[in-house]
C-alpha cells in the first residue's frame, strides 16, 4: 500500500521536470539541494516510481512522469488561480511575452498584430518571432507563451492545440498573369514555401492537388517569404499558399482553389501552449488576438 501523498511535493516535481537539475530548483523554492533530493526520495516512495533517472548530463522523466505531469500542473494552476483570484489585468501586466507565428503569417499580418499586442499590454516586453523546429521545446521551457501552426496529432499530451480556423488552399501569382484561366496558372512554374515545423516538408495544398491527378512543375523551394515574392516577379512563376485575405497585396493577387481540388478535411492551424495554460486569462487574450489577424 502507498504511503498518503503529501501534495505539497508536487511542485517539487514540475520543478525538476523544469530544469532537469537539483541546483536550479533549490534556487527557486529557497531550499538546500540535500533537502529537494530528500523531497525527490518521499515522491519516489508515495508514488512507487522512480519519477527521474540520472542520464548523462541531466535528470531524464520516466514515462510514468511524463504521463502524470500534464494532470499535476493543471491541478496546481487551479489551487494557483483560486487563492490569487481573477486579477490579469493587461494594462498592468510587465512580464515577457513571446508569441511565435510562421514566416508568412509574420510577413503578412505581423506589424498589426505586434502593433496591437503593445497598445494592449504597455509595460510588457514582448518578442514576435518565426515559428521553428525548436518552438514546441521552447513551449515546454517557458520560453515561449504560445505559437501557431498546423495541428499535429502526434504532439505530447503535454501541448495544448487550441484550434483557430482552418484555410483553403489558393495561387497566388502577380497580377501580371491575374487574367490566367485557373489552367494555366497550374501550367506555370512553382517555386515553394518551407514551412518550419510539423509539416515544413508536406506541401498540403501540392498533396490536394496531386491527389485529383493535378501536377505543378516545382522549380524551386525557400523558406523565406520575401524571397518567395521576389522570385514569382523575377522567373514569371507561381506558388500555393493558404488563402489568406492579406495575400492580395499591390502586385499580386490570389486565387482560391475550386472545391475539387481542396482537402476533404484541410488541416486545422492551431496555437500551441502548455496544457497547464489552459484557460489562463493572458493565453486566452492571446489566443483571441491571433485569431483576429489570422481569421476574422
Amino acid at each position: 500500500m502507498r504511503p498518503p501523498l503529501d501534495l505539497n511535493l508536487l511542485k517539487v516535481l514540475v520543478l525538476i521536470h523544469k530544469h532537469r537539475h537539483l541546483k536550479p530548483v533549490a534556487k527557486e523554492l529557497g531550499k538546500t539541494e540535500s533537502a529537494v533530493s530528500k523531497h525527490l526520495a518521499k515522491l519516489r516512495e508515495q508514488l512507487d516510481d522512480p519519477l527521474f533517472v540520472r542520464g548523462v548530463h541531466e535528470f531524464e522523466p520516466t514515462e510514468y512522469t511524463v504521463a502524470l505531469l500534464p494532470k499535476v500542473t493543471a491541478g496546481l494552476r487551479v489551487i494557483e488561480d483560486a487563492i490569487v483570484g481573477d486579477t490579469f489585468d493587461p494594462l498592468t501586466y510587465d512580464k515577457e511575452i513571446s508569441v511565435a507565428i510562421p514566416n508568412l503569417a509574420q510577413y503578412l499580418v505581423g506589424k498589426s498584430l505586434l502593433v496591437d499586442l503593445i497598445k494592449t499590454f504597455p509595460n510588457a516586453k514582448i518578442t514576435l518571432t518565426s515559428w521553428s523546429d525548436t518552438s514546441v521545446e521552447q513551449i515546454m521551457d517557458n520560453q515561449l507563451d504560445i505559437g501557431v501552426q498546423y495541428f499535429n496529432p502526434e504532439m505530447s499530451k503535454a501541448i495544448y492545440q487550441h484550434q483557430l480556423g482552418r484555410y483553403r488552399g489558393g495561387i497566388v501569382t502577380t497580377e501580371k498573369h491575374a487574367s490566367l484561366s485557373l489552367e494555366d496558372k497550374l501550367a506555370l512554374p512553382f517555386v515553394f514555401m518551407q514551412m518550419k515545423g510539423w509539416q515544413e516538408k508536406k506541401t498540403v495544398i501540392k498533396m490536394a492537388l496531386e491527389e485529383s491527378g493535378v501536377y505543378v512543375n516545382k522549380i524551386a523551394t525557400v523558406d523565406n517569404v520575401l524571397c518567395l515574392f521576389e522570385l514569382m516577379k523575377e522567373l514569371n512563376c507561381a506558388t500555393l499558399l493558404p488563402a489568406i485575405k492579406h495575400l492580395n497585396r499591390p502586385g499580386y493577387t490570389m486565387c482560391v482553389l475550386p472545391d475539387e481540388l481542396q482537402m476533404t478535411q484541410p488541416p486545422a492551424i492551431v496555437a500551441y501552449h502548455k496544457l497547464s495554460n489552459q484557460g489562463n486569462p493572458l493565453h486566452e487574450l492571446l489566443i483571441r488576438k491571433l485569431k483576429y489577424y489570422l481569421f476574422d
